[in-house]
């Protein structure tokens, strides 16, 4: 689980030297706007400039984990650019280690029910399924990050897909198409694991895991994956989602949880 880190500084905040690299990328700053959302980084700003606009997102470079998250994000972005938000450049100076990326349009996601974002979703949670192994990066995989929650069942995740695997609404933008930020924690996993990950974000916005599950059909993938597989996640999502929501509960957390949990019992755990 992600260290919080608030509250969010200001563009007047940072060292003249980063600003001036920064602007030196970017243009010379016309106003600086602040984004709630997201709560891993210091600097969550919307950089407008005369040309074009930004999203900043930055950490103090003594912060280790957070700086490992962003270069994480660095490294995987040239081969999901077309399916994020393209990064326009890294700056590491001054104490801090900042992030530009091109500025993204659109809303975050509706999950609920009904929504019209849910086909452009799909969509793209194929066309990421479909991307060739990077080669020459090396990436965490789903063995060695779930282990700990799905034990000897860990391998039925297993693949060789390129997954968010933290694909929640605020993670998912949409406009003509859906399109995922915030890849901190990209991960070698079977195709249909990012499509999972989403249908328990559907159970928590309201839909019933029957109804979650027969969205998830729609992906070739998922509807490939053995039944084994597809329980072997959820009771791996369960076990996770109560250790996070005990640790720190929130109640977006505790909700995710509960969400788990009720997928858990349709499948009859």
């Amino acid at each position: 689980m992600e260290e919080t880190m608030n509250p969010r500084v200001s563009w007047q905040d940072l060292p003249a030297g980063l600003r001036r690299l920064i602007e030196a990328e970017a243009g010379v700053l016309v106003r600086a706007e602040h984004v709630d959302t997201g709560h891993n980084c210091l600097l969550g700003m919307v950089l407008h400039t005369a040309h074009d606009r930004y999203f900043l997102k930055g950490v103090p470079a003594d912060h280790k984990r957070a700086v490992w998250t962003q270069s994480n994000e660095a490294a995987i972005n040239p081969y999901i650019r077309h399916l994020s938000a393209p990064l326009a450049f890294h700056v590491a100076a001054d104490g801090w280690d900042v992030l530009g990326f091109q500025y993204l349009d659109g809303h975050h996601a509706d999950l609920s029910p009904g929504s019209p974002d849910l086909p452009k979703i799909a969509t793209s949670l194929q066309l990421l399924a479909s991307i060739p192994v990077p080669r020459g990066l090396t990436l965490r995989t789903t063995q060695d990050r779930w282990r700990d929650y799905a034990g000897d069942h860990a391998q039925l995740l297993a693949g060789t897909a390129i997954a968010h695997t933290d694909l929640h609404r605020h993670n998912i933008m949409v406009d003509g198409t859906a399109k995922f930020v915030d890849w901190s924690w990209p991960t070698l996993a079977a195709p249909w694991f990012d499509t999972a990950c989403v249908g328990l974000q559907l159970v928590q916005a309201g839909h019933t895991p029957k109804d979650a599950e027969l969205w998830c059909q729609h992906s070739p993938a998922f509807a490939a994956a053995t039944d084994q597989a597809i329980s072997a996640f959820v009771a791996a999502a369960r076990s996770l989602w109560a250790e996070i929501s005990a640790a720190d509960p929130q109640r977006w957390k505790i909700e995710v949880a509960k969400a788990a949990r009720m997928w858990a019992e349709h499948r009859g755990m």
